[in-house]
């Protein structure tokens, strides 16, 4: 069930060694570490180095995929991703630790919707119309969902990966009058209903699942909801929302924050970050994107532009709609930068794809017979 959880990450690029650094290492006694000193030694490396490790000995995978060792893994800079863009045949992720770009081969299919994500996991519409959860970096089929009853083309707003659990939940909205919201919980394998919301707040936007809630940003005008996915409750969040366009929440450090447009005149004139203070009730405006940036962000056009963004972990990729300019912000560092060029896909052939990942190696478990596997998938497993 697990084996196409796991990541498939690129060969890590060695520099050349020299003859000396060539000569046999000497012997490590590594069997004779206490078990708790292995541990803390494999914790500090990324994720992406982990799953290769597996391959050393079953003692080690052992210890890798235990409940106990991955809820001490910290979070490793290596291990996250944010994918910007694709050109419908295979998007492009930027790794910012590393300043580097690669392609994902997610499918042998060009047609498919990504609807949303969490850590390593996607939920696709695919060229059947199905809704389908995919694992980012291998591109395997993790599994097909069943039909949402009674209702016509629902609308996936969030994923929930219940990391280390190897579970996840899945909300979705109807378009109907009132908004009707269900949950698909891995474990069940099924869809049930889960509370009602009224049909003002049909354009809903990111959503940030934080301390047992899922934060929902309604638009048009914005509206900052949240949604029990355990009980089913809506409410509406009682904040004022700054007259933003374009906007997105993230989350950092459990705090939330967002990310819009302030226009004047017709126009973006700036980008802002604001934090949320909710017993003041308020947002909190923290940031703006700095003129030099801004401009060139912008482009040449003076008039309204549009922009999106996809962000985890505080690292947040902004994405020109109109020229495919990509511009990265460090929220804890705030430091703006631009990341080395994208060569694998030509500007003019940019589509936004806006999701972020982090690899993750999940214990071992029994299948459950709910998951598969792509017959086109398995061989580059």
């Amino acid at each position: 069930m697990l084996r196409s959880l796991q990541p498939k990450i690129p060969p890590i690029e060695m520099e050349q060694s020299s003859k000396s650094d060539q000569d046999p290492a000497p012997f490590f006694p590594w069997d004779l570490l206490p078990l708790n000193i292995q541990e803390s030694i494999l914790s500090l490396l990324p994720v992406s180095t982990l799953a290769r490790c597996q391959c050393v000995s079953r003692s080690w995978r052992s210890t890798i995929r235990s409940p106990t060792f991955l809820s001490s893994l910290r979070r490793n800079p290596d291990d996250l991703y944010l994918i910007p863009f694709t050109d419908h045949l295979s998007p492009a992720a930027y790794q910012p630790s590393r300043d580097r770009w690669f392609r994902l081969r997610l499918h042998r299919r060009p047609v498919f919707l990504p609807l949303a994500s969490d850590g390593c996991l996607l939920v696709v519409l695919d060229d059947h119309r199905r809704l389908a959860v995919r694992n980012l970096l291998s591109g395997a089929t993790i599994a097909l969902l069943p039909e949402v009853e009674s209702v016509i083309k629902p609308r996936v707003i969030a994923l929930i990966d219940e990391f280390p659990a190897a579970q996840y939940k899945i909300v979705a909205v109807s378009r109907t009058d009132p908004l009707e919201s269900r949950v698909f919980d891995s474990r069940s394998g099924r869809w049930e209903l889960k509370g009602q919301l009224p049909r003002q707040f049909l354009d809903l936007g990111s959503a940030v699942f934080l301390d047992g809630l899922l934060f929902v940003l309604s638009q048009g005008p914005n509206h900052l909801l949240t949604f029990d996915p355990i009980g089913g409750d809506w409410n509406l969040v009682d904040v004022a929302m700054p007259p933003v366009v374009h906007s997105h929440i993230l989350d950092y450090e459990d705090r939330l924050f967002l990310v819009g447009g302030v226009a004047n005149v017709g126009c973006i004139a700036t980008i802002r970050i604001w934090e949320l203070d909710l017993p003041k009730k308020e947002w909190r405006s923290i940031c703006f994107m700095p003129n030099r940036f801004f401009r060139r962000f912008r482009g040449r056009r003076l008039d309204f532009f549009s922009f999106s963004t996809a962000a985890r972990r505080g690292v947040v990729c902004f994405f020109n709609d109109l020229d495919s300019t990509v511009l990265m912000f460090d929220l804890p560092a705030r430091r703006w930068w631009w990341p080395l060029p994208c060569d694998a896909i030509p500007a003019e052939r940019r589509f936004w794809f806006g999701h972020a990942m982090e690899p993750r190696i999940y214990p071992l478990k029994g299948s459950n017979g709910r998951h598969t596997e792509d017959n086109d998938d398995k061989g580059s497993e």
